[in-house]
């Protein structure tokens, strides 16, 4: 490496390392300011990173940013050598310099000159305020770097800025390009091997199927024995060793193949576990900097406002936590300037005087959910009509929908224009950076009691659960976050509502949209009695039904950008790779939701509406919401009435007190599951006749033969199931 590399690289290091130095002082100078923690420690603290800083600095001969921490650090000697506590001036002119020194930061990464940065221009404001005695300059120490031949060929001398340690050992820095591209090839990695399973699958069937046809030519030979000739039956011995030979030979490869799959599944398993695991950071990391903004703002707006962030160590995707800084940023800003009064408004309302801003996050599975939270004035409903009535805007009855405006691009309920708002644009901007991670944004408010915001966003991007369909003749994938419910498309259900297909549902009618239509493809029509399912999605404020003409399966799929050209292709949120090695697109739910209710209404979807007829009972045990309604869909598309059951107890209370004609259950439920269900109901005097199909992920000779013992009459692994086997044991058994 050549002394210009290096010092590119040290550069490079340097300015990633300021944002880590600044947002420590940020935290440490907030908690001495409000009194929390012990104050000798905290200065400690901050005189260690301003001493960090200072020689990071020095390294890379920046010695504005060095001039900045020395000032800091005569600044802070006040309070340490126990003088006196350091007062307002101090603390504004040590978090302005912190600013500066951030900007200074962001100029330097973009290879922009120091000379008139805000740094340069508080130097001297510091120096005087920072200085042991008045007008004495803080010196300007520049330290080259080491002499280096052109070309280094051995080992370097290592500067402060690049050997880090911490308390667990070496900390390595690696660019986030690096691992996002071993994180596709992990995703890949997972995909060849479900792959993998398949074949060893079909390889398992071919070896079933060798030792079905030995036994079934050893029946031929015994027959034909006695009237065979000498030669015939040593031709028919010979070939029965072959066969023989053959069906030992694929039992071994299969063996092999089973053992050697499942330690890559298991390898393939953890490497993906480990590499997602090193994208993920907690969530302090996205709510850095808030408490410094509410600070700022509260004493500009001269409010008084406390600030908490909980769930600090809750783990999320790196691109998800830099995803939610500018919403969260933009809901705390507002917290503070539409929502906390004056100290003299919550005075006269009965409320303490200083407001309190809470922004915590919490697991929801595979998801997080953030709320913030403010104890204010609460949102304005007669404001928000107000502006509804101006812009054109449909007002409604229902409070959701009515709070729901607020969204709305160009809408606000400030009464006066601010720095801060009163422009309309924030709410809008948050609903679709939230939308564009697959999540979802709504809130609740109380007036003169506070407001809450609260957005679910999956725990990372680069792999989400998703619903595969099929419209068109093509596979789309809709994250299963957004997913209400599936179901059959039953022409008696559809509704013309002002020249709109509506679909009635439990909650109301939602819109009927074909899904192809709505992305610009043709859509066929459907007659009576033709099939056809809807997907229920509720992406945002928006709530939509979905015409499809297929639901295909439930899967994780590892995300893939679309690329430069085609990235802004609309209603596409990206593509992914399926097990079968097809490729799916992702459906931006929110965006095509939107773009479909503002779309003119279409031809209808439907002729008119059939009579339903009798039709045979099936119930449905499965403890995953989407399982159960996916096999609702399939069966009720083929003509069945279907109940549902969440649990074993559940499917027995419901065979008591109603007609079914036959059970679909899962093996694995909690309480009671499959198989307990099944030897329920065969000890049943009653109920001992009803078929019962067990559906399992667990394929193995020992769990089969469990399933059946209990008396299942079918038994079906997830792995080969697919739509027609379903239909095909069901129809065979009733």
């Amino acid at each position: 490496m050549n002394k210009t590399a290096l010092i590119e690289s040290l550069m490079s290091t340097f300015v990633e390392e300021v944002g880590d130095h600044v947002r420590r002082f940020n935290t440490d100078l907030l908690a001495l300011e409000s009194g929390q923690g012990d104050s000798a420690s905290l200065l400690h603290s901050l005189f260690r990173t301003a001493h960090n800083l200072k020689g990071a600095s020095r390294a890379v001969d920046v010695g504005l940013v060095e001039s900045a921490c020395h000032g800091i650090e005569n600044v802070l000697a006040r309070g340490r050598d126990g003088a006196r506590p350091l007062h307002m001036d101090e603390f504004e002119i040590l978090f302005a310099t912190a600013d500066a020194i951030q900007d200074a930061g962001v100029r330097l990464k973009e290879k922009q000159s120091l000379a008139a940065s805000p740094l340069a221009a508080l130097i001297p404001r510091l120096t005087a305020d920072g200085a042991g005695t008045a007008g004495r300059p803080v010196p300007v120490v520049s330290v080259p770097l080491p002499s280096l031949p052109a070309e280094a060929t051995g080992p370097l001398p290592l500067l402060p800025l690049v050997d880090r340690r911490d308390a667990d050992g070496d900390t390595l820095r690696v660019r986030a390009s690096k691992l996002d591209t071993v994180l596709t090839r992990s995703g890949e990695l997972l995909l060849a091997v479900r792959q993998a399973e398949r074949l060893r699958d079909e390889w398992t069937a071919v070896e079933e199927g060798a030792s079905g046809l030995a036994e079934d030519f050893r029946r031929l030979q015994a027959v034909l024995a006695p009237e065979m000739a000498g030669e015939t039956r040593a031709a028919a011995q010979q070939v029965a060793a072959g066969i023989d030979k053959l069906k030992d030979d694929l039992e071994r490869v299969v063996a092999a193949a089973a053992s050697g799959g499942r330690g890559l599944v298991r390898t393939a398993g953890d490497l993906d576990a480990c590499v997602r695991g090193l994208r993920m950071v907690p969530f302090a990391e996205a709510g850095a900097g808030l408490e410094r903004t509410v600070r700022d703002l509260a004493l500009a707006a001269g409010k008084e406002v406390v600030f908490k962030l909980l769930g600090q160590e809750v783990e999320l995707d790196r691109a998800v936590a830099e995803r939610l800084k500018d919403p969260l940023l933009h809901l705390v800003r507002n917290a503070v300037d539409h929502g906390i009064e004056s100290p003299a408004e919550r005075a006269a309302a009965g409320k303490p005087s200083v407001g309190v801003i809470t922004v915590s996050a919490a697991l929801k599975g595979a998801q997080v959910e953030i709320a913030i939270t403010d104890d204010g004035r609460g949102l304005d409903r007669q404001r928000i009509r107000e502006e509804a009535r101006a812009r054109g805007l449909p007002e409604s009855a229902e409070d959701r929908d009515l709070l729901a405006l607020v969204f709305h691009p160009g809408l606000s309920t400030a009464r006066a224009l601010t720095a801060v708002s009163g422009r309309g644009v924030g709410l809008d901007v948050v609903k679709s950076q939230v939308n564009a991670l697959h999540g979802t944004v709504g809130l609740e408010s109380v007036a003169g009691v506070g407001t809450t915001f609260a957005m679910t966003v999956p725990l990372t991007v680069t792999l989400i659960r998703a619903l595969l369909v099929e419209a068109a003749g093509r596979t789309f994938a809709v994250a299963t976050t957004q997913v209400m419910a599936l179901r059959r498309l039953i022409p008696s259900e559809v509704r013309n509502v002002g020249g709109r297909e509506m679909l009635a549902v439990t909650s109301g009618l939602l819109p009927l949209v074909s899904l192809a239509e709505a992305l610009g493809l043709p859509a066929p029509r459907r007659e009576r009695g033709q099939g056809g399912f809807v997907v229920l999605v509720e992406a945002g404020t928006s709530r939509v039904a979905f015409v499809v003409d297929e639901l295909c399966t439930e899967q994780d799929l590892v995300v893939t950008s679309l690329g430069r050209r085609l990235r802004r292709v609309p209603n596409l949120a990206g593509c992914a790779l399926m097990e079968d090695g097809g490729i799916a697109l992702i459906v931006s739910a929110a965006e095509l939701a939107e773009s479909a209710l503002g779309a003119p209404a279409r031809r209808h979807l439907v002729a008119a509406a059939a009579a339903e007829t009798a039709r045979k009972r099936v119930l449905v045990a499965d403890d995953s919401v989407t399982t159960r309604t996916l096999e609702k869909a399939i069966l009720e598309e083929a003509g069945y009435e279907v109940r549902l059951a969440a649990d074993g107890h559940q499917a027995w209370r419901i065979l008591q007190e109603e007609a079914i004609d036959l059970v679909v259950a899962d093996v694995e439920m909690p309480g009671m599951d499959g198989v307990t269900l099944t030897d329920t109901v065969r000890h049943s005097a009653t109920l001992r006749g009803i078929p019962i199909v067990l559906v399992t992920s667990l394929a193995s000779d020992k769990d089969r033969a469990r399933g059946l013992e209990a008396g299942a009459s079918a038994y079906l692994v997830k792995s080969g199931f697919d739509r027609s086997s379903l239909l095909e044991a069901i129809g065979q058994l009733l």
